[in-house]
């Protein structure tokens, strides 16, 4: 169903600002929380994929979190500076590997609860049933905008 929209919208009415202000709200706490590790919300869930996949190129990272590669370069670096991620040459010269290191294991281990109380927070505030409706609406709504 195609609804036309109005030649004006106020900005409030923008679906793609109302997500970036929720999503704003929610890294806030999650950045809170996370804030005695000095790990972003989106450092944390980099340094969480690469420690649970292993070796993994950035392609397929990039793919994996669904991001262009030049914006997961720029939220790389930091985790490749600290040294909690490094980069694994591979037989393949011009293809490398990110791995956690046992510093970034340790870091991510103890950035763990502090996230789960963000989580549990989050959760909280939305209750049960917005919890589970936003998610299901949020995993239906990438399927479909991946579709475009």
């Amino acid at each position: 169903m195609n609804t036309v929209l109005p030649l004006r919208l106020s900005p409030t009415e923008c679906t793609c600002f109302r997500m970036r202000s929720a999503a704003r709200r929610v890294t806030q706490i999650y950045s809170r929380h996370l804030a005695p590790t000095g790990l972003k919300i989106s450092q944390f869930s980099l340094l969480g994929f690469v420690a649970a996949r292993g070796p993994v190129t950035i392609t397929e990272l990039s793919e994996l979190l669904a991001t262009d590669r030049t914006t997961l370069t720029r939220n790389l670096r930091p985790l490749l500076s600290s040294g909690v991620i490094e980069r694994a040459a591979t037989s393949d010269k011009r293809r490398h590997e990110l791995v956690a290191t046992a510093a970034g294991r340790a870091l991510f281990k103890r950035a763990l609860p502090l996230w789960a109380d963000a989580e549990q927070e989050v959760r909280t505030a939305m209750g049960p049933k917005l919890t589970t409706d936003l998610h299901g609406a949020l995993e239906r709504s990438m399927e479909k905008l991946t579709a475009l």
